[in-house]
């Protein structure tokens, strides 16, 4: 297996559009990294470049501690599988995933041998002797997928390879990816503006936005501990509240105080302290999923608000609740039918995932 470091890369298109500035990103051999952010943040700028597609303004691209900057796309021992599928059209899907090994001279026999084990991995044995146009679009994916497969590189890219799909097949394929790299443990770098995709793909997640680096870390810790509000809001659905508020001391212990709301919101132990270092005013985060309705006594990390019921969307297994609280429209993750109707009510939120971020810089406080 293979590791790949990226260091102080950047990507100028003339004198002043900076694609890609200064990333630094280091992938473990067998990992499964997803580079994500929105349209025009980079991502694939970034892919291509460790591809070889095109080159870079300045930095190193080092594949097992060899720079690759000058390498030829074609001696990468990288594979890549595009969003368009990029199947010749004329050939089977034999021939399709056995064109990269006729270009490298394998014989006809360990060419038909590795394109019928590649065919059974991805299940695809039946549509051997298919044209790109008698398949559906999982199928061609299959099919892209096994033609990188094949090659049995050190690395491989995926480029947003199921936008093209359908919701259903999106998640079909999905599943299959994580299988796929879960049996055979090569590195991956996957590309995605698809959130869900990223956590449920990634043993690690790269956040860009405008050609910066915002976070580098798992699914639990991007979406726990957001490096900033950029970062809060990319991750999640629904989205996270962000709420102006204020940090008020009492003797020893911290509240937090919430536009002129006049409830008192208990800061957990993990916050109290970077809190108190920090400007009184900051911006919190609350998870859509920290609330919950009312029953019984609160917990040690509980507080009972007073809100205003504006919009029920029901979800199948879940409610997202849009309501009113200290002058902001908030949002709630409830269980289906436990809020019965819209005005005034009382909802619990539990501060234990409570974050707080700096109101000037939007970066998150502790």
């Amino acid at each position: 297996m293979s590791s790949l470091a990226l260091n102080q890369i950047n990507k100028f298109y003339g004198p002043n559009l900076a694609v890609l500035k200064d990333i630094n990103l280091e992938i473990d051999s067998g990992e499964f990294l997803v580079l994500l952010g929105p349209s025009g943040c980079g991502k694939s700028t970034l892919l291509h470049a460790i591809a070889g597609l095109h080159g870079v303004t300045s930095g190193e691209i080092k594949l097992n501690d060899r720079v690759i900057n000058d390498l030829p796309c074609q001696h990468r021992d990288i594979a890549m599988v595009f969003q368009s599928y990029a199947l010749y059209p004329s050939m089977t899907v034999r021939q399709n995933i056995s064109f990269p090994l006729e270009m490298r001279k394998v014989s006809s026999e360990k060419r038909a041998e590795a394109v019928q084990g590649v065919a059974k991995l991805l299940q695809i044995e039946h549509l051997l002797d298919r044209k790109p146009s008698q398949l559906s679009g999982g199928q061609r994916q299959r099919v892209a997928i096994g033609r990188a497969l094949v090659r049995e590189p050190s690395i491989f890219l995926f480029d947003e390879p199921l936008s093209n799909l359908d919701a259903l097949l999106r998640v079909e394929m999905r599943t299959e990816l994580k299988k796929l790299h879960q049996r055979m443990g090569k590195t991956t770098v996957y590309v995605t503006h698809d959130q869900i995709e990223a956590m449920t793909l990634a043993t690690r997640i790269a956040i860009l936005d405008k050609g910066a680096l915002q976070q580098v870390g798992t699914p639990n810790e991007v979406y726990d501990r957001p490096a900033n509000t950029f970062v809060a809001t990319f991750i999640g659905a629904p989205r996270i509240n962000l709420i102006d508020g204020s940090v008020v001391k009492s003797g020893s212990s911290l509240t937090a105080r919430f536009g002129d709301a006049p409830d008192r919101i208990p800061v957990p132990a993990a916050l109290a302290t970077p809190l108190s270092r920090a400007a009184p005013a900051c911006t919190f985060g609350i998870r859509p999923e920290n609330f919950s309705t009312v029953a019984g006594s609160p917990g040690e990390n509980d507080v009972d608000i007073d809100v205003v019921i504006e919009l029920i969307e029901p979800t199948g297994s879940d409610d997202v609740i849009i309501f009113k609280f200290a002058g902001a429209e908030l949002t709630a993750r409830l269980r289906a039918g436990s809020i019965l109707g819209l005005g005034p009510t009382r909802l619990r939120l539990n501060t234990t995932k409570l974050v707080a971020f700096d109101r000037q810089t939007g970066s998150r406080i502790g």
